[in-house]
């Protein structure tokens, strides 16, 4: 009987020929393709497509690394303790930095405090996050060339480094567009680097599971949101926040270090690739329909997922009359527990009912939610918000590697992802200050909140119309 391929079934593949012993797919002339071993005994082989990785030997010689491992109930890896290792990385590192964009609104409240006095409007401030979202996006297309060229291994420690130091060197500055340049550029490049190496090493080693394998990955965001709103808070008031940049900076430089240690793709076990290497980035997927559906929702997702946790801890203060710093440090850290706990059932609901048709649904889900927090009067209504917003914001990144795939399969998931973050980068460039702008024009929180759903609805939208477009289009 055939072996069961997952999302390599059809995927960039012209044909197929059966028999009881061998499957090979037939893949298209550009794209690489690989043997995989589908027994112990060898007796069945398959023939998929993956993407091409550097890597160096033990002379330090460059190779050309493909993935060759054995099928072991749907899961693709070459042992399942490196397996899990690798996961564990890519949990480090995003639990250490999209932790940390999960309770800049802690350091933003406290910047406003500081440059307001030095007459900087809030929405200059909030330019500091900007840069930081925008970059950690919009570099990604030059960190895929940097991954292409120099593996993963370059890519992860050129992040940890330039991130850690971003951070450390915030923690002297003393003028605005000193954050700016460190806080803001530095952080963004390094988050950059990070963001690209663990979306797209873990999906290498996983085939049913891998949405689960990401939903494990990205649900460090939420722990590490969950324990900063409250470490970071004390942190603060106990040596104040400079002292408390360097002491992050450090603990994120030992998570992410760590990671780099740990984290590859599988190695090359026999046989050199069938075909030779593509091109870094294949823009021919723009003309897919489907790829372009979601990479406007991506795009529309960059404007949306940030506001509330930049905003909640100065609508806390402003509108309910609660303490910025501590109230609305633990809000945070509630939005960022359900988004942990969110991203790992979002990323099993996705394996076992789609990634598309869930994305969908959470996207308007967290849509819907904006509307609590639009009336919230009351702590509670503010836990019930942050509660709702942090279960169903984090699929966008859960789910990102799956929809990918899924759309242009294994052998362009490298350029996907990368265009994916590219046209992610305006928004979140853009999103913080143009929320300023609005609550500053309107003097209410209200217009602001219902700019943030209205781009949460237009993705699930979206979603649903490339449900719709995979379901009656393609065969």
């Amino acid at each position: 009987m055939p072996q069961n391929l997952g999302p390599y079934a059809g995927t960039n593949c012209q044909g197929a020929t059966t028999n009881s012993s061998t499957t090979t797919v037939y893949n298209q002339p550009e794209i690489p393709s690989y043997q995989i071993k589908g027994s112990d005994t060898g007796s069945n082989v398959s023939t998929i497509p993956i993407d091409l990785e550097y890597m160096q030997d033990t002379q330090g010689e460059k190779i050309q690394s493909v993935v060759n491992a054995t099928f072991e109930d749907g899961v693709v890896m070459e042992s399942g303790r490196r397996g899990y290792l690798v996961v564990f990385g890519g949990f480090l590192t995003i639990m250490a930095f999209i932790g940390y964009v999960s309770v800049y609104g802690i350091f933003q409240s406290q910047y406003n405090e500081i440059y307001g006095a030095q007459g900087k409007s809030p929405s200059a401030v909030s330019f500091v996050g900007s840069l930081a979202s925008g970059f950690q996006f919009g570099f990604t297309i030059f960190a895929g060339p940097i991954m292409h060229k120099f593996g993963y291994k370059v890519t992860l420690w050129s992040g940890a480094i330039i991130s850690s130091l971003g951070l450390l060197l915030a923690s002297w500055c003393t003028e605005l567009w000193q954050v700016y340049l460190t806080q803001g550029v530095m952080f963004g490049i390094g988050a950059s680097l990070l963001n690209l190496a663990c979306t797209a090493v873990p999906p290498l080693w996983y085939n049913k599971n891998r949405g689960l394998a990401m939903g494990i990955c990205f649900c460090g965001a939420g722990i590490g949101g969950l324990a900063f709103g409250f470490i970071i808070p004390a942190l603060i008031n106990a040596v104040n926040i400079y002292w408390t940049l360097r002491i992050f900076a450090i603990f994120h430089f030992v998570c992410t270090g760590f990671a780099a240690m740990v984290m590859r793709a599988p190695r090359q076990l026999a046989g050199p690739p069938l075909a030779k290497e593509r091109d870094s980035l294949n823009l021919a997927i723009l003309k897919d329909p489907g790829f372009m559906l979601w990479f406007l929702t991506a795009a529309l997702y960059g404007f949306a997922y940030v506001i509330p946790f930049a905003y909640v801890p100065s609508y806390a203060k402003d509108v309910i009359g609660l303490d910025a710093n501590v109230q609305g440090g633990q809000l945070l850290a509630i939005m960022s527990g359900a988004n942990a706990v969110g991203r790992i059932i979002i990323g099993i609901a996705g394996d076992r009912l789609g990634p598309i048709p869930v994305a969908g649904f959470c996207f308007l889900a967290a849509g819907a939610s904006c509307f609590v927090w639009m009336f919230a009067v009351t702590h509670a209504a503010l836990i019930g918000f942050s509660v709702m917003y942090g279960f169903f914001s984090g699929a966008f990144f859960t789910m990102i590697a799956s929809i990918t795939a899924n759309i242009v399969g294994l052998s362009n998931l490298g350029s996907g992802l990368t265009l994916v973050y590219i046209i992610n980068t305006p928004g979140n460039l853009f999103t913080l200050p143009i929320a300023g702008k609005i609550y500053e024009n309107t003097g209410s929180y209200k217009a602001m909140i219902g700019y943030n759903a209205a781009m949460y609805l237009g993705g699930g939208v979206l979603l649903f119309c490339l449900a719709f477009f995979n379901k009656y289009t393609k065969k």
